[in-house]
C-alpha cells in the first residue's frame, strides 16, 4: 500500500487542495501479467499513469526434487523502472534447479 502526503503549506493554515498527480498512486497504475517459460516466468508489467516509477519485485526461487521436496530456497530482487504510460518485460529464473521449481512470493513495490 502506499501513503499519499500532502507537503504543509504555512500560508494557508496547513492546509492545501490536493493535486491530481500527487492522488495518483502507483497501486492504480501498476498491472502485472505472468506467463510461464522453461524454467522461468516472464512478469510484464504496466504504467498506466502519466509519471514514471521506479520499483523493485520481491520474489524467492524454489527448487525441488522428483519427488517435490524442496531442496533449495533463494530470494531475489529485482529493480526496474516504468516509464509514463510504460511497459516492462522481466524474466525470473530457475535454471538453477534441477529438476523441479517453483516462482512464488512475489510482491513489488513502486514509487
Amino acid at each position: 500500500m502506499v501513503a499519499v502526503f500532502l507537503p504543509f503549506d504555512v500560508a494557508s493554515d496547513g492546509v492545501r487542495p490536493a493535486l491530481a498527480e500527487e492522488l495518483e498512486t502507483a497501486d492504480a497504475c501498476v498491472g502485472f501479467q505472468n506467463s510461464v517459460g522453461d524454467k522461468q516466468l516472464l512478469v510484464h508489467a504496466g504504467n498506466d499513469c502519466e509519471r514514471k516509477l521506479a520499483c523493485t519485485l520481491d520474489y524467492a526461487v524454489r527448487c525441488e526434487d522428483n519427488h517435490q521436496k524442496q531442496t533449495s530456497r533463494v530470494s531475489k530482487r529485482v529493480l526496474f523502472s516504468l516509464a509514463a504510460k510504460g511497459n516492462a518485460e522481466l524474466t525470473l529464473s530457475a535454471a538453477a534447479c534441477h529438476q523441479g521449481w517453483a516462482i512464488e512470493d512475489l510482491e513489488w513495490t513502486c514509487r
